[in-house]
């Protein structure tokens, strides 16, 4: 019943008085809904996506609806809370242990592909306890990092956030201490070999690192990460790696983090970055690269964009908010929250004017 009222409402903002259209829609919509729209947190409660949908066109003008309405059937990607977290327990099997062996074969000599060697070689189990997690979000899921583990990351060799205090980082120095020796290996003077940083999503790269050119200095999470772990001491500065691990991203995030993080680095006179991204979303997902000119007029219209989103924190990435931080031009959702990266129609906070199809929760507020 609940489906047919939502198929009335839908038929009813978009005008359709045959049973034609319903036929064409409605079964693709409310497929998507079931499996992932209607998991979407932050909806309202007591409204799923099908409802949401009808009321999101309703507020656009007629000749619009058709556009709007293909382009969430056609274009929208839509990343649910089990997939995201189908790649976190991918992480550590398909990309942390493997990186390792990589290393120990360097290190050793022994042919990449005799994994039974390697796994056992001392300096495997060695660089398993001298690697450093660090959250760099909320979207980082430590704990369910280290639960997919298989309790090869203990709890004292993770944290949830980047930003470490000398206390934090002197208990996790004598907890690798602790490890180390409990193992049979060197204790004296501890640090950390590898820095495995994480987060669920770039979709520009900006918050990573970027360049002000007014100041002339570097800013973002990554600058205050390798300053840390040099101050604090949480590293062998001569034998280091550091690895940004993002599940998903996209391909301008990728070369804007390889680019600036490249300069940063050989500036500071730093180890390098090495990126590893598991879901890379390809250039042409971008809504700029090959739009039909209906959707291309949709993303173009002032009318269906509230200008108190272009706050001084969007304006770090770009002037206009309409293509999302950075003009990404995205049409990504994240089951948890709405990058703004993504268009407008998409995240626009349902306290502003033409609020989005899945309204954002804004980290920053101006207004």
């Amino acid at each position: 019943m609940e489906d047919l009222n939502a198929a009335g409402l839908l038929a009813k903002v978009m005008d359709w008085d045959s049973t034609e259209p319903l036929a064409k829609y409605i079964p693709d919509l409310q497929l998507l809904a079931f499996h992932k729209y209607d998991l979407y947190q932050r909806f309202a409660p007591g409204r799923r996506f099908i409802e949401s949908l009808a009321l999101w066109l309703n507020r656009l003008d007629r000749e619009d609806r058709l556009a709007a309405l293909n382009f969430v059937r056609k274009r929208l990607v839509f990343f649910s809370d089990r997939e995201i977290s189908h790649l976190v327990h991918s992480a550590y099997p398909d990309l942390i242990v493997p990186e390792r062996l990589r290393l120990v074969a360097e290190e050793t000599g022994i042919m990449p592909f005799k994994v039974g060697a390697l796994s056992r070689h001392i300096r495997f189990t060695e660089l398993k306890i001298k690697s450093l997690y660090l959250g760099l979000s909320d979207g980082a899921r430590t704990n369910e990092l280290r639960r997919a583990s298989g309790h090869q990351i203990n709890n004292e060799q993770i944290w949830q956030a980047y930003e470490l205090g000398e206390r934090k980082s002197a208990a996790m120095l004598e907890d690798l201490g602790k490890e180390l020796e409990t193992a049979g290996l060197s204790a004296a003077s501890p640090r950390f070999n590898l820095v495995w940083l994480l987060d669920d999503f770039s979709g520009s790269g900006n918050t990573y690192i970027r360049y002000d050119k007014e100041n002339r200095t570097f800013k973002g999470k990554l600058r205050k990460v390798y300053e840390q772990l040099h101050h604090n001491e949480l590293v062998d500065s001569s034998h280091y790696d550091v690895f940004l691990v993002l599940y998903v991203a996209s391909q301008q995030a990728v070369d804007h983090i390889e680019y600036w993080c490249e300069r940063f680095t050989s500036e500071r006179g730093y180890k390098p970055l090495q990126l590893r991204v598991l879901c890379v979303l390809g250039e042409e997902l971008a809504l700029t690269n090959n739009p039909d000119e209906d959707l291309k007029e949709l993303l173009g219209k002032q009318k269906y964009f509230d200008f108190r989103a272009n706050d001084k924190h969007m304006g770090v990435g770009s002037a206009d908010g309409r293509l999302g931080f950075a003009n990404c031009a995205l049409p990504v959702v994240l089951a948890h929250n709405t990058p703004n990266n993504s268009v407008y129609l998409l995240w626009g906070p349902e306290q502003f004017d033409y609020p989005g199809l899945f309204p954002r929760v804004v980290r920053h507020r101006d207004y």
